[in-house]
């Protein structure tokens, strides 16, 4: 008999963990930068890009799929690594 159990991380790639990545992302730019408008994903990404102070190659986000985040240097990010760095960037 096989084990059928999926974790959480399985659970969010396939129903969409984006959304909850996204407005994980917005509190976070809110509290540490609550000048900055956000009217949509983009203006998320926007920010990664441009105030974060971390250095992007690309950052790949979609309303069905994890968000993917690529360093400068080539390194691939998970949002767990991003949301990492940043609180480290920015604590409270």
């Amino acid at each position: 008999m096989t084990d059928n159990n999926i974790s959480q991380q399985d659970l969010e790639n396939v129903g969409g963990g984006n959304p909850a990545q996204m407005k994980e992302l917005k509190e976070f730019i809110q509290r540490h930068d609550p000048n900055y408008k956000i009217w949509n994903n983009f203006d998320i990404s926007k920010w990664l890009m441009e105030k974060s102070g971390i250095s992007f190659k690309g950052i790949s986000a979609g309303d069905y799929w994890c968000n993917e985040y690529e360093l400068s240097d080539g390194r691939d990010l998970s949002h767990e690594e991003l949301m990492k760095m940043l609180r480290e960037r920015f604590p409270d």
